[in-house]
């Protein structure tokens, strides 16, 4: 009988390997033979491979940074690009029902004022629904939910608690998404601050557009909390102001964790979200895209949902692995390679790989400057490795316009050493960076999914002069 098993999984492997489709064997044979040839060179001309590396990598790096400056500049030079993505105080009086998701695990602290603040939406009752989605284990985020909700006294408030695997925020949301009534789900973060008008506006592009998913502005705003939370907040900015136009535009579009509106109907259909995905909101977005569903981007600076960045360096080096591991996740998962166009495979594809780009800028910069000054090499070689710090500059010296920017849209402070501070910790951020890209591998590797949790503590609402700003609509 033993031998009969042993026999049967010999046919079963050799059946498998029949599904095996020539397209499916050649990538990784062809990768393999770049690796062994590359070696091979490696061990015979040491110092010339070394050249050669650091050049091609020059070479993607400055190619990186181009466009990486060209996505922060995109709404700045042309602000007509993304006059059609402003939000309007022209509401449609024809609305949507729509039922917002929080999912929440450990937020204690935050989630009394997150509820109040989607209960302030302005938006008929009779339209809107609020679900949390707890863990049965988390007593003190239950205890402080069911408090707030019998303080408010609505019964478009509720809670649901689940004592299932696995304990991440997919989980939370697909069992979400089986109770809520309405035809539209939005996501909110448990420590969110929703604008007022956030579901007039959304409601109406839906409206107008026939759109079947919205992602409106978010945006961090503890710029001073932390010597890295500056930078956090910037890279908000300009991602919500400028760059994701631009990938909108060209029809790839990839969605964030919250803020984000969708037809409920959509959602069923491809299945909900990926429990076993670290990034859910980018893989629903490509989903979505492969189903057909119009996307589209609203942002103005006074109507975006405000967020805190992470309060410790090592919670915000785990957020920032969990992202880039669920990148890895998604490239491989190969889903977008199904988009209709070359030219949305090509963005998807650079998307997903920004975390290695990065730690590669994080690895170049010190070798490129050991190279140019401790090796003699050709003046054009010289120039080449000594171009990716240029751009560097170049991007840091656009940090602070924006954070000018930034500050002055939000009405916040602009101390005159912020400059200098930016200029200190510019690079030390970048190795925070790259040092998470190689952290996210090492987990692949391992097949560590575990999702590290980001801790919140209301630091967007406890600074005075965050809080006493009301932010003003922009059309």
């Amino acid at each position: 009988m033993r031998q009969k098993n042993i026999f049967v999984k010999k046919i079963e492997k050799l059946q498998f390997f029949r599904h095996i489709t020539f397209s499916e064997f050649l990538w990784p044979f062809t990768l393999g033979l770049i690796f062994a040839i590359l070696t091979f060179y490696a061990i015979t001309n040491p110092l010339r491979f070394t050249i050669d590396l650091i050049v091609f990598l020059s070479v993607t790096m400055i190619l990186q940074g181009i466009f990486f400056i060209y996505l922060m500049l995109y709404a700045w030079e042309n602000d007509t690009k993304i006059a059609g993505n402003r939000n309007t105080r022209s509401f449609s009086k024809k609305k949507h029902h729509i039922t917002a998701l929080v999912p929440a695990r450990h937020e204690a602290k935050v989630i009394e004022d997150t509820i109040r603040a989607i209960n302030n939406i302005d938006y008929p009752d009779r339209y809107k629904e609020t679900i949390i989605i707890c863990r049965a284990d988390d007593l003190t985020t239950i205890k402080s939910v069911k408090k707030t909700i019998k303080a408010i006294r609505k019964k478009n408030i509720k809670l649901i608690i689940f004592n299932s695997l696995p304990i991440n925020k997919p989980h939370s949301l697909n069992i979400g998404l089986k109770e809520a009534k309405h035809e539209v789900i939005v996501i909110f973060d448990a420590e969110d601050q929703p604008h007022v008008n956030i579901y007039n506006n959304v409601n109406t592009v839906m409206q107008r557009e026939n759109a079947d998913a919205v992602q409106s502005g978010v945006q961090l705003m503890n710029y001073r909390s932390s010597w890295f939370s500056l930078f956090n907040v910037l890279e908000y900015y300009f991602w919500f102001k400028s760059s994701l136009h631009f990938f909108a535009k060209k029809g790839s579009v990839p969605l964030g964790g919250n803020s984000v509106f969708f037809k409920k109907n959509l959602l069923e259909k491809i299945g909900g979200w990926d429990e076993s995905c670290l990034t859910e909101d980018a893989d629903v977005g490509f989903r979505l895209s492969l189903s057909g569903a119009k996307v589209k981007i609203i942002y103005n600076e006074g109507n975006a949902t405000q967020e805190e960045t992470p309060p410790t360096l090592n919670s915000f080096i785990k957020q920032r692995t969990r992202w880039n591991q669920g990148f890895i996740q998604i490239l491989l998962k190969g889903d977008w390679l199904r988009l209709p166009k070359k030219r949305q495979k090509l963005l998807a594809g650079y998307i997903l790989l920004i975390p290695e780009l990065q730690s590669l800028l994080f690895l170049i910069i010190p070798v490129s400057i050991f190279m140019a000054f401790m090796i003699k090499l050709p003046l054009f070689i010289t120039m080449l490795t000594i171009i990716p710090l240029m751009l560097l500059l170049l991007q840091l010296t656009m940090l602070n316009v924006g954070l000018y920017e930034f500050t002055k849209s939000y009405k916040l402070r602009y101390p005159f050493w912020i400059s200098l501070y930016t200029i200190l910790y510019f690079y030390p951020y970048q190795i925070i960076l790259g040092l998470s890209a190689l952290r996210a591998i090492v987990r692949l590797f391992q097949g560590n999914i575990n999702w590290e949790k980001t801790h919140h503590t209301n630091a967007h609402r406890e600074q005075p002069e965050l809080t006493s700003y009301t932010p003003a609509t922009i059309t």
